[in-house]
């Protein structure tokens, strides 16, 4: 992953617990980095590492961290550093899910060897606001992660979300988990 997602983690660690826990949970991960530069692309296992420990050091489950990591990332970094783009993508949840894809396929030239997720937006009952949201991705644990990056949007947009995990298949060479939404 890049050293966005790194410090991205670092940033969250930092403004929700403070610099000492972050000390803590870099110690914690055994990630000799202390600091990840945004461009440069770092193992995956360092990033897992980095989150397993923030888990530990904050006494939290992973899927926890990992969905506040997930709305971290909309709040922080995608509508701050990346505002044009979000503009560009959609001006509401479901329709920025929609082009989520295209904005992916806009960054790629950005982040060299990038592969990013893909998602599928399937409209169950438009009226009602339901929709299953497949991701699918070749990195296995980042489903709740998802989950954050999707509540985040959706207060992004100012929408009510439900969220429920309908399958989480992380059995094969990837993930394939769909979210059933239910948008207000």
């Amino acid at each position: 992953m890049y050293g966005l997602i790194n410090s991205t983690l670092q940033d969250m660690v930092i403004k929700h617990f403070g610099e000492e826990q972050w000390k803590e949970v870099h110690k914690c991960s055994g990630v000799a980095e202390d600091s990840f530069l945004t461009m440069r692309r770092y193992d995956d296992e360092s990033t897992y590492k980095l989150a397993g420990a923030a888990s530990e050091v904050l006494e939290a489950p992973i899927d926890t961290c990992m969905e506040m990591f997930g709305k971290h990332w909309v709040d922080e970094i995608a509508t701050k550093n990346f505002a044009p783009l979000m503009d560009a993508t959609g001006n509401d949840t479901v329709g920025f899910l929609h082009n989520l894809n295209n904005l992916h396929d806009r960054i790629a030239s950005t982040f060299l060897d990038y592969v990013p997720p893909q998602f599928r937006v399937e409209d169950i009952d438009k009226d009602a606001g339901k929709y299953f949201v497949h991701y699918y991705s070749e990195r296995k644990g980042l489903t709740s992660f998802v989950t954050g990056l999707l509540g985040g949007l959706a207060d992004h947009f100012g929408d009510t979300l439900e969220i429920f995990a309908v399958s989480i298949d992380d059995d094969g060479e990837g993930t394939h988990s769909v979210f059933e939404l239910s948008i207000q």
